[in-house]
């Protein structure tokens, strides 16, 4: 499990790691790339609303969940405050919790 500052961050975003290794396991890598490449907030908010949009057409499939609005702000706020270094962090974790997830095509 990965630490930022003290704090767990899979516990932390847990719903926001888990959205996005649900992306990997999928091998939908473009929202946890822009996130992992993100030198702004810009970046960081578009590569955000792409996988809460992906993942909006696989709720029903009940595959996915959607983060809450609170750690969706959360999320947000703490990385304007600590810089894209934290969406980084939180890319990497997604990474490494959906590759092994993914099946052999």
């Amino acid at each position: 499990m990965m630490k930022l500052y003290g704090e767990n961050l899979s516990s932390k975003y847990s719903s926001i790691v888990e959205l996005l290794a649900y992306l990997v396991k999928e091998r939908v890598y473009g929202p946890v790339d822009r996130l992992a490449r993100a030198t702004d907030l810009e970046t960081i908010y578009m590569a955000l609303y792409e996988a809460l949009r992906y993942a909006s057409t696989e709720v029903m499939k009940g595959g996915v969940s959607i983060p809450s609005d609170e750690e969706i702000r959360q999320f947000l706020d703490d990385v304007s405050k600590r810089g894209a270094g934290l969406a980084r962090r939180v890319a990497i974790e997604a990474l490494t919790t959906g590759l092994p997830r993914q099946t052999k095509r």
